[in-house]
């Protein structure tokens, strides 16, 4: 099971909820390979940049005699820090800009946490169905609703008033 956090935008949600955005809190295999690549494609163009110097410096150290494996290794950490650590960088970068965390949802995929999350929000269509009027239920029959109360001492077995 993988954790989702859901983050809505600054503005609030849209109406259809297309601005939030589920960010799945896990390993991320592309910023361990490509860490600059993977940062570039999250908007996050001044790690991005320190990135790509980082790794050009690492790649000049490996260039040393008898520094090889120190750079490879070097190279090797930036990869591991953006891969478990990715993730929580963009969502602190986005929460610095103004979105908020909304929630934690655990689940398989990331279908299956929309669901989850959707499904409990309030339903906006609900509260205004509320606003329709009702029927007075507890008026008597004289009164014309057409609903007719039968005497529950009549026939009981047939029709109960709602009664069990």
């Amino acid at each position: 099971m993988t954790s989702y956090l859901v983050l809505e935008a600054p503005g609030g949600p849209d109406r259809d909820h297309r601005s939030t955005r589920f960010i799945a809190d896990r390993f991320s295999w592309l910023a361990l390979l490509f860490p600059w690549v993977w940062f570039a494609v999250q908007h996050l163009w001044w790690l991005a940049i320190g990135i790509v110097v980082l790794q050009v410096a690492a790649g000049q150290v490996s260039g040393l005699d008898g520094y090889a494996v120190t750079g490879g290794l070097f190279a090797l950490t930036i990869g591991l820090i953006a891969g478990f650590e990715g993730r929580n960088i963009v969502v602190r970068h986005l929460i610095s800009k103004g979105w908020a965390l909304k929630d934690v949802v655990t689940a398989s995929d990331l279908a299956t946490a929309e669901d989850i999350y959707f499904s409990n929000l309030p339903d906006d269509e609900m509260s205004q169905a509320s606003t329709i009027p009702q029927p007075d239920w507890k008026q008597d029959g004289k009164n014309g609703n057409g609903f007719i109360r039968n005497d529950p001492a009549g026939s009981f077995q047939f029709d109960l008033n709602g009664r069990r």
